[in-house]
Formats: C-alpha cells, structure tokens, sequence
C-alpha cells in the first residue's frame, strides 16, 4: 500500500478544494493537465504505477498557484469599470436588451475583454461568452465552441445550430470575443441565431468584440456581403487608446492618486500601444518590486522594453 507523504496529502487536498471550486473533479484534473481517473485511482489506491511522478505534477501545480498568489497584494485581475469598459459594458446590455447585433471593437488592451467577462459574470444564466481565434473560425468550429456550453455535439453544421437554437432562449445575449478572426459565413451562422428569435418575436443579442478589423472590413471589398449585416447591427462603436483619461489611472491604480508625476507617466503607457493592459502589467511588476515611485515605475518600464 503506497504511503503519501505529507505534502503529497495536501496537493490532494488542493486538489479536492479546486474540485469543489469547479463543481467536477474531471474539469479541475483537465485545468491541471491531468487525468480525472488517474487521480481518482491515486487517491483509492488501485493506480498500477507508482503514483509518485503524477502526484509531483500535482505539487508542483499547487505550489505554484501559491506562490503567485503571495507574490504581491495587488490583483491586476479585478474588474475596474474605466471609461472605456464601462462603454462597453453598456453597449453589450443595450444588446442584451434590445436583441439584434452590436459591434465594440478597437485597440488591443483597452478593457473590452475584461468588460465582456465581466458582464458574463453578472448575467450568468441569460449571457454566453465565447472567444475564437485562428483556428476556431469556421462556422462548424464556432458552433462546436459554442454547443459544448449546452452539451450538444454533432458532425454536421445543420444538426449543431438546430441542437443549439434548441437550447437558446428569449432574452439571451452572445458573446464573441476576438471577433476580427470570423469569417462572413460565421458571421451569417450566428447573425441566423438573432433572426430566428426576431422572427418569433422574441430577443437575442449577439455582441461581437474586437480590434477595428471586425468592422472595418464592412467598408471593404465585401462591403455587399455585409450589408444586411450592417443594416441590422444597432450600435456599432469604435474605441481608441487615444480615449483613455487620467481618471482611468486614478481607477486603476488608486495607490498613485494625488502623485501627479507616476500618474502621467502611467497614463503615456496606456495612450502608447501597450494600453491599459500594458499599463497593469507595469505596475504590477513594480508593485512587486515594491517601487511604485515615478523613478520605480519609469525602470520597469525600460526593463520590460517598452515603447514610451
């Protein structure tokens, strides 16, 4: 019978807490990069092996979520309703409760991403947040993202929106994010979505998020293809670097408030490319660095070889 050790006993532990944490033991395994049953047999005693290397992996883990969790007091993580993602927010509820499409897209690191997270967090039971990439594009790709938050699977394009509009509701709000990598088919897909409840007279939003791409191809060569697109798209807006206050710095970083020099430095990190999340990161590296002074914050930032 294999003996746990002490710390191999409270990366168990941990492991049982994130468990409880996600509601499944498979989906805290797969966050590891583990097998639910493998742990599950460690734990029972009836792994053929000798659990050693795979309860390794679950220390390591643990210890490491540990200790970036003690390596500084400030969050960067925590939603901060700045102008820009309170924006965006408002335009994603506009969508929510109107129905019909809405386009918010703009500069990397703005906070449209954290403003959509943010909004699926408050509207949990009537909001979808989905975010595609390069190779998640396609209209099956994208119907299979978005049928795996229902459970339903199917190998062909006509059996996956059926399964889903199934399981859609009146007065339900998608959203995607990263929305400059769809393709007009995709588009079309989830555009049928919002018609199908408009047509019952009933709502359902779909909000796509994005840099300008999203929408400034509607201008473009395709500018027929996306006609009917536009025409139905109730708010379309457009957000630059450029619109980032002073005021945001004082949101954002409430420790510099009334330190006129750190704030205006902060406040040129996020006008420059590097944005608001560029800016976060910054002081997050300082913070920890214990010097958040102008001089702690100007070294960080030629440190991390930024442009500003």
């Amino acid at each position: 019978m294999f003996e746990f050790t002490e710390t191999q006993r409270w990366a168990l532990d941990k492991f049982d807490e994130l468990a409880a944490q996600l509601n499944s033991a498979n989906q805290a395994a797969t966050r590891i990069g583990m097998s639910g049953g493998t742990i599950s047999s460690i734990k029972n005693g009836t792994y053929k092996a000798d659990p050693t290397k795979q309860l390794d992996k679950l220390i390591t883990y643990f210890k490491t979520k540990e200790e970036a969790a003690n390596l500084t007091s400030y969050d960067p993580d925590i939603y901060v309703k700045t102008s820009i993602s309170d924006n965006v927010y408002s335009i994603i509820r506009n969508c929510h409760l109107k129905g019909g499409l809405a386009i918010a897209c703009g500069d990397a690191g703005i906070g449209k991403t954290r403003a959509a997270k943010q909004y699926a967090r408050d509207y949990e039971s009537s909001c979808i947040c989905i975010t595609v990439n390069p190779c998640i594009k396609s209209p099956k790709s994208v119907l299979k993202l978005l049928g795996s938050r229902f459970n339903v699977s199917a190998n062909s394009v006509d059996e996956l929106w059926l399964g889903i509009v199934g399981k859609l509701s009146d007065g339900t709000i998608i959203i995607i994010d990263e929305a400059q990598h769809l393709g007009i088919k995709t588009i079309e897909t989830l555009r049928s979505f919002s018609d199908y409840f408009d047509g019952r007279g009933q709502t359902l939003g779909i909000c796509f998020i994005g840099n300008q791409e999203t929408v400034g191809r509607l201008g473009g060569k395709q500018k027929a293809e996306f006609a009917q697109i536009r025409n139905r798209t109730k708010q379309t807006k457009i957000y630059s670097s450029k619109q980032i206050k002073r005021e945001d710095m004082e949101l954002l970083f409430p420790q510099l408030i009334g330190k006129d020099m750190e704030l205006d430095f902060m406040l040129k990190v996020a006008h420059s490319p590097e944005a608001i999340r560029g800016a976060v990161n910054l002081f997050s590296n300082a913070f920890d660095n214990e010097d958040i002074s102008y001089k702690g914050l100007v070294g960080m930032a030629k440190y991390m070889e930024m442009a500003v």
